[in-house]
């Protein structure tokens, strides 16, 4: 794996680790907003994420160049995330805001996270991309769909 490779698993072990901060920070309006099962889901998942792309910097001697991309996106995700919300953390609407722009920036980078195992030819790449890009689809799509819902009602009558 080469260095390039290996600052992708970075960014893409930033998303889960914020995704997670960003689940147990806003867990109240984020349950709300997409109920339980896909709150649990969503947590679930980015910690399964978050243990296999550790295995595999660990796999590929990549640790170090892992560990650094995921503190330096990670901050940039944060900066942005809080930026975003601000004091408005209980708000439903606006943690599907943001879960909008955070979602399909995740897609976007498991995509590179596809190329890097087609290259690579590593089985464990593949299924772990296949899953969070099948997964950050369906939720960006009922992410479009809940703030669809949202719109109307709050359009009133």
């Amino acid at each position: 794996m080469n260095e390039f490779s290996a600052k992708k698993l970075g960014e893409v072990l930033a998303f889960a680790t914020v995704s997670l901060e960003t689940g147990e920070k806003g867990e109240v309006a984020l349950r709300e907003a997409l109920g339980d099962d896909l709150f649990n889901d969503l947590i679930d998942r980015n910690q399964n994420y978050r243990q296999t792309i550790n295995h595999l910097a660990e796999k590929y001697e990549v640790t170090g160049i892992v560990n650094k991309k995921l503190d330096g996106t990670g901050f940039k995700l944060r900066n942005m995330r809080d930026t975003y919300i601000g004091d408005d953390w209980d708000n439903p609407v606006e943690q599907l805001e943001w879960s909008g722009f955070f979602v399909g920036a995740a897609i976007v980078h498991w995509d590179l996270i596809t190329g890097v195992a087609e290259k690579l030819n590593d089985e464990k790449i593949t299924d772990l991309a296949t899953d969070a890009l099948a997964f950050h689809r369906r939720l960006f799509e009922i992410v479009e769909n809940k703030l669809q819902d949202r719109g109307r009602e709050a359009a009133g009558n």
